[in-house]
């Protein structure tokens, strides 16, 4: 069962208590998109529960899994207050695939949560955002801004060392948000790419922006494999990657 409420500012609290159902998460759906529809993005979203009670079953995860994937570009910051162990790393794994700014308190902080939440966004400090997943031979990459030549020099050193143990791998990049590209790390790129050839398998691009499909579709000489997947399917260009 979950409890919900918005703020007038915009700030979505959800408080967990009991199992979690499909039907919480359609009711959570139309509180959301209602205030979206309305007012535009939602300022935050508040999950105030010192434990987690899971799921009452595997459609009610489908849903909730579908909610973050629906709403995670509309929602600028995340606050999660539990003293939960499951929660308590939720925002560590959670900002590997959603945009929004996530920060953890202990249970008995909500109002130093919702306070930063209400506090005005900060510019990122880099423009890429990267984690690699070992397991699926997988690195994972965000881009929010505008790529510096020095930022990207030291992403390539960092891949560098991955793919002398590790080559070939996939690549799973969000470009979304990517706001322009310095002609030296556009210069880094090219000749990073020439002389990597067979270290990658597969390259996912994400995004809504017609160039990015544009560049999936141009005829590739390269044995990599690439493939655009629209902004909200990022699991799905998951499932293509790794199978």
């Amino acid at each position: 069962m979950i409890t919900s409420r918005l703020t007038d500012t915009g700030i979505l609290i959800v408080q967990p208590s009991g199992a979690l159902t499909r039907e919480d998460f359609l009711a959570l759906t139309e509180k959301a998109d209602s205030w979206i529809e309305e007012s535009g993005p939602l300022k935050g979203l508040l999950i105030d529960a010192p434990s987690f009670p899971g799921w009452k079953n595997f459609a009610a995860l489908q849903t909730h899994l579908k909610f973050v994937r629906d709403h995670h570009r509309k929602v600028s910051r995340i606050a999660v207050a539990s003293d939960s162990g499951f929660l308590a790393a939720m925002p560590t794994l959670a900002r590997h695939f959603v945009s929004a700014d996530i920060r953890r308190f202990e249970a008995d902080e909500t109002a130093e949560a919702l306070a930063w939440i209400e506090r005005p966004p900060e510019k990122p400090a880099h423009a890429i955002r990267h984690a690699w997943f070992p397991k699926e031979k997988l690195m994972w990459m965000a881009v929010d801004g505008k790529i510096t030549t020095a930022e990207y020099r030291t992403f390539l050193t960092s891949l560098e060392t991955i793919l002398a143990d590790c080559s070939p791998i996939s690549l799973l990049v969000d470009l979304d948000d990517l706001e322009g590209v310095q002609l030296g790390a556009m210069m880094a790129d090219l000749k990073f790419g020439l002389t990597h050839l067979k270290s990658f398998r597969r390259m996912a691009l994400i995004g809504d922006n017609k160039w990015i499909h544009r560049i999936a579709g141009l005829p590739n000489p390269f044995p990599i494999e690439i493939k655009a997947f629209p902004e909200g399917e990022e699991s799905d260009a998951w499932e293509w990657l790794t199978a």
